[in-house]
This record gives structure tokens, sequence and C-alpha cells, in this order.
């Protein structure tokens, strides 16, 4: 999960204003981490981000907004969880119109990679490629989730961007967004966190 992401200024600059009284916790839902057993293989994923295609079919801007969260087992090539997401043409005059909205799963673990990164407290620096379907989007989509540790200097870099790829669709490729900023580096437009071994989630209420 980059530190140096600003969550308002991300929401807002994403065009989601709507969401920006939204708490990350509130987004991913009333839930809680927590250790489960150590040689479990157990690891959790958790995001908030924006990605965006280029233009196709009479849209100017595809962009989605998705939010998920799970667990996965690379070792025994496991994923679950899920979320929800909404699709729209960001180049349109707010309040933009809905293309699609609805929720997503996982349907298959592809593959994990740390790249050789060490973990940073219980954040591990990696990237989790799945088989997703989103509803009125597609079914069996690779989808890639980034997590980057910018606390972590270059030791927490994938060499990806931070958020999440969703490859194949009907409407081309959606990537991660980047801006920059003024003096340099660049500020993702989402938040993703791929936890250590061992840790588990527990839903409330």
């Amino acid at each position: 999960m980059n530190s140096t992401v600003d969550r308002r200024r991300f929401l807002i600059g994403a065009g989601a204003t709507s969401l920006a009284a939204v708490s990350v916790p509130a987004v991913l839902g009333t839930t809680a981490a927590s250790a489960a057993a150590d040689d479990s293989g157990q690891r959790t994923y958790a995001f908030v981000s924006f990605s965006r295609a280029a233009a196709s079919d009479g849209i100017a801007q595809p962009q989605i907004g998705m939010q998920g969260e799970g667990v996965f087992k690379p070792a025994a090539r496991q994923v679950k969880g899920g979320g929800s997401f909404v699709f729209f043409d960001n180049a349109a005059a707010a309040p933009k119109p809905l293309l699609a909205s609805g929720e997503w799963a996982p349907t298959e673990f592809v593959s994990y990679d740390t790249t050789g990164l060490p973990p940073y407290g219980n954040i591990q620096p990696a990237i989790l490629e799945i088989l997703a379907d989103l509803e009125g989007v597609g079914t069996g989509l690779r989808m890639a989730l980034i997590c980057n540790v910018g606390a972590a200097g270059a030791a927490g870099m994938t060499g990806q961007p931070e958020g999440w790829q969703l490859l194949g669709t009907p409407f081309g490729d959606f990537l991660p967004i980047i801006s920059p900023l003024v003096g340099g580096g660049a500020l993702p437009f989402g938040i993703t966190h791929l936890s250590v071994e061992g840790i588990t989630i527990h839903r409330g209420a």
C-alpha cells in the first residue's frame, strides 16, 4: 500500500466526489484482519482503486472504480472474495452516466510474485494475478492486483504502478491511473494492500 496516497485527492480526482465522505474501511466493508496460523499459507488482499482504458466504441475515457477484499493461498492456488465496481465515461459531464455497475468475483488463482521484495511489517509488496468475472463487463478476465510500499523505498516497489489491471475486456485493457506530482513523483488513484502470510479476515455484523 503506497503510504503517499492522499485518499481524499484520489477520490475527488478520479471523478468520484460522491465517495469523498466515505472512509476506506467503510468502502471495504465492516471487516477486521487478524492472525491466522503462521503456516496456513493464507494471505489477504484489499483495495480501493480506479483504472482506465483507451477510448473505444464511442466511450472517450472508459474508467472503472472498484473495491474488493479477500484471501488467497499461493501454494494451494486458491483465491476467494470479491467486491463491487462502477464503470463510467470519465470524459462525460457530471453526474457521469453509469455504463455498468455491480459485483465482481475472483474465479481462479493465476500467480503470485513478490518480485524478490521483503515484507514491510505485515504488508508484502507483490503482484497477485487472478481471473475474475465482472457483471455486465466480462467473464474470465485477467486481473492483477499490484501492491507497492512507498515507505520502504526501492525495497517496496514492484516496478508496476500501484492499483489493478483488468485485461481482455470488450472495452479494452484497464490500467492503473497515475497522476504526476509537481516536483517529481506520481500519485496513484488508489490503494492496494497484500498481506504477509498468516493473516485472515473476519466480517463484522
